[in-house]
């Protein structure tokens, strides 16, 4: 006995709901694409003050402590700030770089045919892990501002 399956065919936005989805897409992308930049820029700018500050004393002090496994470790308030930021700043471009995604995949939905729900879904995915990592990152801000709170 075979057994047939028919293939569903899926169902296709009109041309206002594509218009509205790639809109949405483009919105997306502009936002992903500040985010970037303004984790690129603080980067840039957690990098040259660690040199600038200490005239690269402040670089040799994070070196030693952190690749050479030195004990007492003091590391100047600024510089200890500034490594948040460094940090701060690679998590926000992969931000960024998520929400990029998340927006191009949105993107296909308005721009394909034959497949909107399944580029719908992908959309769908892809963002609820870009406000996984918006989620984790207010907590990490919780968690960053109780400890100076606490300990400074």
């Amino acid at each position: 006995m075979k057994i047939f399956q028919l293939k569903s065919q899926e169902y296709e936005f009109d041309s206002i709901q594509n218009e509205l989805l790639w809109k949405l897409a483009i919105k997306m992308r502009n936002v992903a694409y500040f985010w970037t930049i303004m984790g690129i820029f603080a980067l840039i700018s957690g990098i040259l003050s660690l040199f600038i500050q200490g005239k690269g004393e402040n670089v040799r002090q994070l070196f030693l402590g952190i690749f050479m496994g030195t004990r007492e470790l003091e590391l100047a308030p600024m510089v200890k700030f500034v490594v948040g930021i460094l940090v701060l700043s690679i998590y926000i471009i992969f931000i960024g770089k998520s929400t990029a995604q998340a927006a191009g995949k949105l993107g296909n939905v308005a721009n394909t045919d034959g497949n909107d729900i399944t580029h719908l879904m992908a959309a769908l995915r892809k963002l609820d892990r870009v406000c996984s990592l918006y989620y984790q990152l207010a907590a990490l801000l919780v968690v960053a501002i109780w400890i100076n709170i606490i300990f400074f």
